[in-house]
């Protein structure tokens, strides 16, 4: 069964289980890339971990977002991720909104979502329409 979504492209959600988090779930910050056929979320973390700066081709995938831009849910600069787009079917997962992506933030989001080489095609097109 599907539940209409009240949230929108751009918006950041607090999850305090995430599931798409590795090894296990943990508390996590998600950005809303696209809300349909279902909403997909990238990953925002506080640092670009070792896994992708051992790999540069995969750096251009890092969006910077700036905490002076976002306040009411950052405390330092951070980064989306964006090789890949995690599905949120349940919801319930979505109640916690921290406000929206800047403008700057979404224009980075852009631009990564472009120059990623590992994001899968139809997100890409998903996302830039």
């Amino acid at each position: 069964m599907r539940i209409d979504i009240m949230a929108s492209k751009w918006e950041v959600f607090f999850i305090p289980h995430c599931q798409h988090t590795k090894p296990a779930p943990k508390p996590k910050l998600v950005v809303i890339v696209y809300v349909h056929p279902s909403p997909y979320c990238f990953l925002i973390n506080s640092t670009i971990n070792d896994f992708i700066k051992k790999r540069a081709y995969l750096l251009p995938c890092e969006a910077p977002i700036h905490a002076i831009q976002h306040l009411s849910f950052l405390t330092h600069d951070s980064f989306i991720d964006c090789r890949e787009a995690f599905p949120f079917f349940d919801m319930a997962e979505l109640t916690q909104s921290r406000g929206m992506l800047s403008h700057d933030a979404r224009q980075s989001v852009l631009h990564a979502v472009i120059e990623c080489p590992v994001l899968e095609k139809i997100h890409k097109q998903r996302i830039l329409t």
